[in-house]
């Protein structure tokens, strides 16, 4: 009985497995073969038309926060809810790494590097719609100061200076502010998470106030990523 148990199990786990592969293949079979005269109008109407429409000289980040902004909300969701279920699972449960087994010479190496980071992050964060760079990244380089004080000096050290509750409450701002943008932009008769086609606050292409709502959004979603990360990598650092 119990091996006809495993086998029904294996055999329900292998169908799914061959569903989803049959699935992905149909899916980028009928990507590959959309009209290319379409897909060429696109690329060639955000590159002669991005800066102009949206104030981005960044033209990565006039795609992901204003014609596809909707795309990168749900990215971003993809993080939070990774954070809350791992948060939620994880409440009680003890570090995993306890000893700081490293020499002086690299503890103090990351003493010094961590304001560096904070910098870099927030350059990052702050013009990324003039420069390359953006929120996602910024945010990556932001989440590496928590995590670095995990791996050097353990998760009770980094979540006594960067507080859990705190890590959560600062990506939930993010995820609010980034919502409420983009009612603004409907509210304005621009469309949901869209500044550019209603023009509002554009600005001189080339100057940090430009861009309408992507300085912003960048700010929003650099923090959420950040403190998304940190809440993720915390998480799984910890034993039951």
């Amino acid at each position: 009985m119990i091996k006809t148990i495993e086998r029904v199990k294996t055999f329900y786990k292998a169908g799914l497995m061959i569903t989803l592969a049959i699935f992905l293949i149909a899916l980028f079979y009928d990507m590959h073969n959309l009209d290319s005269g379409r897909k060429r109008y696109l690329s060639e109407h955000y590159i002669a038309k991005g800066v102009e429409e949206t104030g981005a000289i960044n033209l990565v980040a006039s795609i992901l926060y204003d014609y596809r902004a909707f795309d990168t909300l749900g990215e971003a969701t993809v993080i939070l809810a990774t954070a809350a279920i791992l948060s939620f699972m994880v409440p009680i449960r003890k570090a995993f790494l306890y000893r700081n087994d490293f020499t002086i010479i690299v503890n103090q190496a990351i003493k010094c590097l961590l304001p560096y980071l904070a910098v870099l992050g927030a350059y990052l964060i702050v013009f990324g719609h003039l420069s390359p760079g953006g929120s996602f990244v910024g945010g990556v380089v932001i989440s590496i100061i928590p995590i670095l004080m995990t791996i050097a000096y353990g998760v009770g050290i980094s979540e006594y200076k960067f507080k859990p509750e705190k890590e959560k409450l600062v990506e939930s701002i993010g995820s609010i502010g980034f919502l409420l943008l983009g009612l603004i932009g409907v509210a304005t008769g621009a469309g949901f998470l869209t500044s550019g086609q209603g023009s509002i606050g554009l600005g001189y292409p080339g100057e940090l106030g430009s861009a309408g709502f992507i300085p912003y959004l960048n700010v929003l979603i650099g923090i959420k990523v950040g403190a998304g990360l940190a809440i993720i990598f915390n998480s799984l650092m910890k034993e039951k």
